[in-house]
């Protein structure tokens, strides 16, 4: 019996696969757990990553909240937390998905390649 081993290298993607045997095989080893958890692994980085940088741009903001001003105060800070963590949402998720698409999608993953997620 002849069996057949495909090497996909790490740089190829799906769309660059023409061979149909080629795609099954790569789509197979792509719904895998183990690259489910690298892929999920990848996320986690990415989200912290640019949650840490988000803090960066909203944390004037967040300032704000402690410092003590009669009146109403408390509903200014309660606008001020809704728009330092709205701000801090959209900035992380455009970020995380950005970065998704360009390092982790429709690519097969080794553990030491995320590195290069960071």
């Amino acid at each position: 019996m002849l069996s057949v081993a495909i090497q996909t290298p790490m740089s190829k993607t799906l769309t660059d696969i023409d061979n149909d045997l080629e795609r099954a095989v790569f789509l197979a080893r792509y719904g895998a757990p183990r690259q489910r958890a690298l892929r999920l692994a990848g996320v986690l980085l990415l989200v912290a990553r640019h949650g840490l940088r988000g803090l960066l741009y909203v944390w004037p903001l967040t300032l704000l909240l402690f410092v003590d001003f009669p009146g109403a105060w408390d509903l200014i800070r309660l606008l001020l937390v809704t728009l330092a963590g709205a701000a801090w949402a959209r900035f992380v998720y455009g970020a995380v998905r950005d970065d998704y698409r360009r390092f982790l999608a429709g690519r097969l993953l080794e553990p030491r390649g995320l590195r290069r997620v960071l």
